[in-house]
């Protein structure tokens, strides 16, 4: 929501500061966007003090309102100004190597090259001179307080430099491509691991697997490179989604699966030994476990196979490893055994 929020609301700061200066290539442009998405940040902090609304309600709030600001601006004063689509959704990352900066004569690459490299480096400080201070901020802000570590700062930094960040990018990647690199790579990262340092990593990673691979698809397909590297980034999600060795969808699958048949194994030998029960009763006896019948003969069949009751004269019984695994997994629940005979 605050990446979506910034990429909108830098729009009245923008036409602001091109009415007053008529000129494209101004810097000023970009310094009125940055200080537009502050003013996002600093009235969701605001709103935030009043603790009468949820924060994503607040990021809706603002960040809308904003827009709306920006959109009034240009339909009244602007209405002769041509605004390309593709630099407000798309962007032109195709054309931004032609877009060359040149200081006293001398080639230095694409503008939007060395600008982007100018915000890496101040993220990447900032990140490494401040990580605790954001970490403790992050996870429990009483503690930071008693720290004095200020984490209101902390956190109005942080998101004025992910600010300036969403303006940098902005013109060259557009909206959609900066909401898509600042959600998908950290949200399939927080899939693989808990370790805020890995997860950077990962998804610093997963963000540039995303461009190469969207960027070499564009070129097949002969397309702008945005959507293909959003469209790259969500497809990378969708397989860590999927095939995550703990949180992906499969592994959860398999554990919930395992989890109901431990469950339904142990309750069906819980009650095997509390009461008797004949191989001919067993409708008589899924009702009291609450299973299907077939679900229950599963589970019969399982603890056979497994030697944890055996069949006596047409009564099952538990053997004495079954009755050990029962204690052990009563325990693992939560119960203990003798709570249980009781």
């Amino acid at each position: 929501m605050v990446s979506e929020g910034l990429s909108h609301a830098v729009l009245p700061g923008l036409v602001t500061a091109f009415i007053i200066l008529q000129d494209y290539d101004s810097p000023l442009l970009l310094i009125a966007a940055a200080t537009s998405g502050l003013l996002m940040v600093w009235f969701t902090q605001l709103l935030q003090r009043t603790r009468m609304l949820y924060n994503d309600a607040i990021l809706g709030i603002v960040f809308a309102g904003m827009f709306s600001v920006g959109i009034l601006i240009v339909s009244s004063n602007l209405r002769n100004t041509h605004f390309h689509a593709d630099c407000i959704i798309d962007g032109n990352l195709a054309l931004a190597p032609l877009d060359r900066l040149i200081w006293h004569g001398v080639d230095l690459g694409p503008r939007a090259w060395n600008l982007m490299l100018g915000m890496f480096v101040v993220v990447v400080g900032f990140i490494s001179i401040c990580f605790k201070e954001l970490k403790l901020m992050s996870f429990d802000q009483i503690l930071a307080r008693q720290f004095k570590l200020h984490p209101r700062f902390l956190q109005f930094m942080w998101l004025a430099i992910g600010s300036l960040t969403t303006v940098a990018a902005f013109e060259v990647a557009g909206s959609i491509l900066i909401v898509a690199l600042m959600i998908a790579p950290p949200a399939a990262a927080y899939l693989l691991t808990d370790n805020l340092a890995r997860l950077l990593f990962i998804a610093a990673a997963i963000a540039s697997v995303s461009a190469v691979g969207g960027f070499y698809l564009s070129a097949g397909l002969d397309v702008s490179p945005t959507g293909p590297i959003a469209s790259f980034a969500g497809f990378v999600f969708l397989l860590v989604l999927a095939f995550a060795p703990k949180r992906g969808l499969i592994a959860v699958s398999i554990r919930q699966m395992r989890q109901r048949v431990a469950v339904s194994d142990c309750l069906v030998l819980d009650l095997v030994e509390r009461q008797a029960l004949s191989v001919d009763g067993l409708d008589d006896f899924a009702v009291k476990v609450c299973m299907p019948v077939r679900e229950c003969q599963n589970a019969l069949r399982r603890l056979q196979q497994r030697s944890w009751i055996e069949d006596r004269d047409g009564q099952y019984q538990l053997t004495s490893v079954g009755r050990n695994h029962l204690s052990d997994s009563l325990r693992g629940f939560g119960v203990e055994w003798a709570v249980a005979k009781t």
